[in-house]
């Protein structure tokens, strides 16, 4: 690279501050030097004539370095991370303050310890570069699955259950999506391979077993897998991929229908006439649903139900009352009111990051906020139906328990903000100069690329 175009690239990278964006701007600067030097060599100037014509294009550079850094710069997501932060100490202090009166009290460095940790899981990964997910994609797959196996061996079991695999199957989703994006443009080869890698994850899932992860788990993945087709990603045909996607749900649901129905007949059965086993595997629901029967809109409430003539305490009557089932003590405790308000807080929060998801123009960015979002989401929606007395499968509420579970929720959450903060981070592309004399760059942003135009009167 001659003298003259180093240093017009220097001065113009001196002028952007994001430190992330000057490689990238840098390479597309220089080939267009690059571009317009051989221009004006065809034209038959000599070389250092050409050189100096092809600096003199592209204009003064400061001006150039700072249009692309006021156009080119993170854009902070301080209104989610601020709903995150005081969604996690609401939680932190219902979780304290609910389970006070309780023999197995909460203790506050306890809870104080996962705020912190989870804090700095969500600042860690908001300011990480989600985009090595999709540099390093394999090594990310394989290397969730090996964690994964390793977890099964060496975790402790809590209710028959491997404990730490749980935690590891919640970030599946992300390493799957990482994987798709992966395998774009690889045909029918690619779109096997990528329905082929769900498999070992939903083998450990299973071996864990964790429902819900599996759940989450097969539901992010499909619909991954759908948007990958429908935009045709494999390069199969948008027909044809989503063809051929429909007939493999259409055997996973037979394959359902034939094994797995009766359990889920029974799930079923359990989930609506809980008091047929209230003393058994029906108990948890039937004692959430009798503390629900007697709360109020506001204050505390009585139990009602199977157990209304109970003299038994909540805390006894109602199990895991400061974790799985922190909602329902809050309902119990304070009505039904700051339950509506909680849960319409949250609603909030996860409808304004999957609304920020599908207006990414950057597609593995799409991927990864989508599976953080649905992710959470299906948390959500399982521990709320737990809470409301239907437990169809265990679940912890994300963000609000301050445990392991909101530490690595605040960490996926921080991911997706991170995919928000960079959204302005694709490959440059640099549009060819204007005809006439030269005026001054214009940066502007088209179909989520941005454009350098070199305006001319």
């Amino acid at each position: 690279m001659p003298e003259r175009m180093e240093q017009f690239l220097d001065t113009a990278m001196d002028q952007v501050r994001w430190k992330r964006a000057k490689a990238p701007l840098r390479r597309e600067l220089e080939t267009h030097l690059l571009d317009q030097q051989d221009a004006c060599l065809e034209q038959g100037m000599a070389p250092e004539e050409a050189q100096a014509e092809a600096v003199r294009q592209m204009g003064d550079p400061v001006v150039v370095g700072q249009e692309l850094d006021r156009v080119h710069r993170p854009q902070p997501q301080w209104g989610l991370l601020g709903l995150t932060l005081l969604l996690a100490l609401t939680g932190g202090i219902l979780r304290v303050g609910l389970t006070a009166a309780m023999p197995d009290a909460i203790q506050v460095s306890q809870t104080v310890l996962a705020l912190l940790l989870g804090c700095g899981c969500l600042l860690g990964a908001y300011f990480l570069d989600y985009t090595f997910l999709g540099r390093y994609a394999r090594i990310v797959y394989w290397g969730a699955v090996v964690l994964g196996g390793l977890s099964l061996i060496f975790s402790p079991n809590y209710n028959n259950a491997s404990y730490y695999t749980r935690y590891v199957v919640l970030l599946y989703p992300v390493a799957y999506a990482a994987l798709v994006y992966a395998l774009r443009g690889k045909g029918w080869k690619g779109l096997a391979l990528a329905i082929l890698g769900g498999v070992p994850l939903a083998v450990i899932a299973m071996l864990a077993p964790y429902l819900l992860g599996l759940v989450i788990l097969l539901v992010t993945g499909a619909l991954l897998l759908l948007c990958a087709v429908c935009r045709d990603w494999f390069g199969v045909g948008k027909h044809a991929g989503t063809l051929a996607l429909v007939l493999l749900l259409l055997l996973c649901g037979a394959l359902f229908l034939r094994w797995g129905l009766p359990y889920f007949q029974a799930q079923i059965a359990l989930l609506l006439h809980p008091e047929a086993e209230a003393l058994g595997r029906g108990y948890m629901a039937t004692a959430i649903q009798s503390a629900l029967a007697g709360a109020q809109w506001l204050g505390e409430g009585t139990i009602g139900g199977f157990f209304g003539d109970s003299s038994t305490p909540y805390w006894m009557l109602v199990p895991e009352s400061g974790r799985d089932a922190l909602l329902t003590t809050l309902i119990h405790h304070l009505g039904w009111m700051p339950f509506l308000a909680l849960m319409l807080t949250v609603a909030g929060t996860l409808a304004w990051v999957l609304v920020k998801c599908l207006r990414q123009k950057n597609e593995l960015g799409r991927l990864v906020s989508l599976a953080v979002v649905l992710t959470l989401g299906l948390q959500a929606v399982s521990s709320l139906l737990l809470n409301l007395g239907y437990p169809f499968t265990s679940g912890t509420f994300p963000l609000l328990v301050g445990n392991l579970h909101s530490i690595l929720d605040m960490g996926l959450l921080g991911l997706a903000l991170s995919v928000f903060r960079q959204e302005k981070m694709p490959l440059p592309a640099i549009s060819s100069p204007l005809p006439g004399p030269l005026r001054r760059p214009v940066v502007t942003w088209r179909d989520g690329e941005l454009v350098i135009a070199l305006r001319r009167n």
